[in-house]
């Protein structure tokens, strides 16, 4: 959203804008170390490569964006003019993703939470934040921002992840009502398709290329660095889109009735580290294509957003909208059918090496059979020709079979990206598409030791844990250490901070920094997200019943600072 001194109604989340056609200047304070400031430096290219924008370091202009150590990450949105600071702590803040969501803020982005929109995609759960961080997460208003008409998007760098600045680390401080984006938001590599498009519309980067504009497909826009090419969504490549984005493995895929397998590289095995596998899938037109994962040996390194190594699916019909991503353990059990006759896969290796996926895919209906065939479709009715160049079908045209001893299509993927053709005699059993029961290797984890004691004495500042023992070949992803926050009452009066057991914590009114008193009877009070148990309605409505000027500022201040 930009601001409203502009006389129009801007972005998702852009302030107040930049002058495109001069690079905008920046530099450094002394205390960013040289690591620090060449990450900035590649998270300030990836902004410049992708839209109409330029930086150029210790340049000339008044204003202008100064990086700092200020003990956190933290930016103001949009041009404020004068020296405008970017905190990025080190350690902490000095990730290419974080940086590139602060510098994000400067250029005019809010958090993607906050659209307008929100209720629409995401439940914010306010119990679980504290009060002085509800700001973050409160939707701006409809004549306060600019979406662009672009739609949500789980994948944005912008977005918070499902446990941002909560009060109890076991809950989640956002949830989306779609539950398969839950493990998509939060991501921290790099601004997303949307990020970058939403940018490129609020600077106009559009009036650089000269019209009429070429026409893009699957979502993509003219690249306003070289007019005559297509920026495309992730998945798809090409001067119009029009391609499977090239990878290690992958390609495009005609999907008939006859299911077949789709699996991570070397599956069962670990999949090869920095290896991004991409897939195209089609279906004959008017056809969808359908998505089943096996519950066999499915494992991605687990973490509560996905964002490196994690299967994707991308079932449309908007492909520029990051798609559902899953890692951890267990396979979604339900069968995902794409809204039209295409469906984009990501298998992303950029984690540590695991088990990956195995799947399987098919269409609802078969591709016709053409009289003066070439050669390829002359093939066997067992076997997949599979090329990144070229689309290839399946020749077998009769309705799947479900008893045993048939021969299935086999997708086997290949490091090298060559033209491979497989045929593979199984003798599988029956294949259902009722979920399947999850065994729980868990069982083969020791018991829960006690409770160690609480770190601190007072104050909610403390932590108390337990940890088990579980095998590491048969118990994969099995929670081995639990915490839990611990005396929760408020600290004596006049106590500003405490220092014990390695950790430094400061207080207010008795409360770890960030919880609020809560008084319980005369002789107790306890410290939690929200202060005296306030109902958080009628602390919001409470908040609202100011005047129309007080109203206005308090927002203002509201929407100046966006913080990581």
């Amino acid at each position: 959203m930009f601001s409203l001194d502009e006389n129009k109604r801007i972005k998702r989340k852009v302030g107040k804008r930049w002058d495109k056609s001069r690079p905008i200047s920046y530099d450094f304070a002394d205390n960013v170390p040289e690591q620090s400031r060449q990450r900035i430096r590649q998270a300030l290219a990836v902004w410049e490569r992708e839209t109409c924008l330029s930086f150029v370091e210790n340049g000339p202009d008044v204003d202008r964006l100064e990086f700092f150590d200020g003990g956190g990450c933290s930016s103001f949105v949009g041009k404020t003019g004068g020296t405008q600071g970017i905190s990025i702590s080190t350690p902490g803040c000095d990730f290419i993703g974080i940086i590139a969501h602060e510098i994000g803020h400067a250029l005019g982005t809010f958090h993607e939470q906050a659209r307008p929109d929100q209720s629409r995609h995401i439940a914010i759960h306010y119990n679980n934040i504290p009060l002085t961080r509800w700001n973050n997460f409160q939707p701006v208003n409809e004549d306060q921002a600019e979406t662009f008409r672009l739609p949500y998007d789980p994948g944005s760098v912008m977005h918070y992840g499902p446990y941002g600045f909560a009060s109890d680390q076991y809950n989640p401080t956002i949830s989306t009502l779609d539950i398969n984006w839950q493990s998509t938001i939060g991501q921290r590599i790099g601004p997303s398709f949307l990020d970058i498009l939403s940018i490129n519309k609020a600077y106009f980067c559009s009036e650089k290329c000269s019209k009429p504009l070429i026409n893009c497909l699957h979502g993509g826009y003219p690249n306003p660095n070289k007019c005559l090419e297509c920026k495309c969504p992730h998945g798809f490549s090409g001067k119009l889109c029009e391609l499977v984005q090239p990878s290690t493995c992958g390609g495009t895929l005609k999907l008939s009735k006859n299911k077949i397998k789709i699996s991570s590289p070397s599956h069962p095995n670990l999949f090869p580290s920095n290896i991004d596998c991409i897939w195209l899938l089609k279906a004959p037109p008017g056809g969808h294509i359908f998505f089943q994962f096996s519950s066999e040996n499915f494992y991605y390194s687990c973490e509560d957003t996905c964002d490196k190594s994690f299967i994707e699916l991308k079932t449309g019909p908007d492909f520029r909208i990051t798609g559902y991503r899953f890692c951890c353990s267990v396979a979604p059990k339900n069968i995902f059918r794409s809204s039209s006759s295409e469906m984009i896969v990501i298998h992303s290796g950029q984690g540590p090496s695991s088990e990956g996926f195995l799947a399987y895919i098919w269409s609802d209906l078969d591709w016709e059979k053409k009289p003066n065939s070439i050669k390829e479709t002359t093939l066997e009715p067992t076997t997949l020709k599979i090329n990144k160049e070229k689309e290839t079908a399946t020749e077998t045209i009769e309705p799947p079979t479900t008893t045993t001893g048939t021969t299935e299509n086999f997708i086997e993927n290949t490091t090298e990206g060559k033209e491979i053709v497989f045929s593979s005699t199984t003798t599988p059993t029956e294949l259902k598409t009722t979920p399947t029961t999850q065994i729980n290797n868990c069982l083969n984890c020791d018991n829960w030791s006690h409770w160690e004691e609480c770190t601190q004495i007072c104050g909610g500042c403390g932590k108390i844990k337990r940890k088990r023992i579980c095998n590491k070949t048969t118990s994969i992803n099995c929670q081995t250490e639990e915490k839990r926050i611990c005396n929760q009452n408020a600290c004596p009066a006049g106590t500003n901070f405490l220092f014990s057991n390695g950790e430094f914590h400061l207080l207010w009114k008795g409360c770890c920094f960030g919880l609020f008193p809560n008084k319980i009877d005369s002789n107790l009070t306890e410290c939690g997200p929200l202060e005296n148990n306030e109902n958080i309605f009628m602390k919001i409505l409470s908040s609202l019943l100011t005047s129309q000027d007080g109203r206005k500022n308090n927002r203002s201040e509201k929407m100046r600072k966006g913080e990581h």
